[in-house]
């Protein structure tokens, strides 16, 4: 039986989203799996992004062999199985943004904005942003809530991360969220610092930056 009340993609967009740290799965010389832990933040578009060092064994493997997953899990509740948290792992290949490209400087103060103590080691010359173009998604979301997706499930449409891109700057300077202070948005939501940088998610998926003061009013 279908589970009619179970959003597959709002879940993965809300995980991938929300989660500042991933299990990334590389290919050795050899083919051999090999898993490391990283940072991860996402461009406006949902496309995910690692800062990562030209000396780390997981850039080398990406350097000969892009092909790579994220795993990003949802905590689970205090004292329950770790394995009952909604977890999506996200297949694709990473491609390295070279300083010089023009997107660089944007997708660079992205990742800072959700990982600020990375400000420390960003600007050495080892350090590169990584971006993944997504072909596929498996989200585990519970008992019989398993569903594969398609990377248009996860990923906003170009038209509307365009959009979003123009106006995310004018949007940070006049957006307020009780109190704190946004660091970034996106049509799946905003990221705020307080003590710390957390995410808030819309309650669905805005079309038009001109609906982020209305979603936000959803929420407060």
């Amino acid at each position: 039986m279908d589970d009619v009340g179970f959003d597959a993609p709002g879940v993965t967009r809300r995980i991938v989203r929300s989660a500042s740290t991933a299990a990334l799965g590389t290919l050795t010389s050899e083919g051999t799996p090999f898993v490391t832990f990283v940072t991860v933040a996402t461009d406006i578009s949902g496309a995910p992004l690692v800062l990562i060092s030209g000396l780390a064994a997981h850039t080398r493997h990406l350097a000969r062999d892009g092909r790579a997953s994220l795993l990003m899990q949802a905590p689970a509740g205090e004292g329950d199985d770790p394995l009952t948290g909604a977890r999506v792992t996200v297949a694709g290949r990473f491609q390295r943004v070279a300083q010089e490209d023009g997107i660089a400087r944007r997708l660079l103060s992205r990742f800072l904005a959700r990982h600020p103590e990375a400000e420390a080691y960003a600007g050495f010359g080892d350090f590169a942003i990584h971006r993944m173009t997504v072909e596929s998604i498996h989200l585990v979301a519970g008992f019989g809530r398993i569903a594969r997706l398609a990377a248009s499930d996860l990923l906003v449409p170009p038209d509307i991360a365009e959009a979003f891109e123009t106006a995310e700057a004018a949007l940070l300077d006049s957006l307020r969220l009780a109190g704190t202070r946004l660091v970034s948005v996106d049509p799946d939501g905003v990221d705020v610092l307080d003590k710390s940088v957390r995410r808030v998610c819309f309650p669905r998926r805005s079309i038009d930056p001109g609906e982020v003061e209305s979603l936000l009013a959803e929420i407060r």
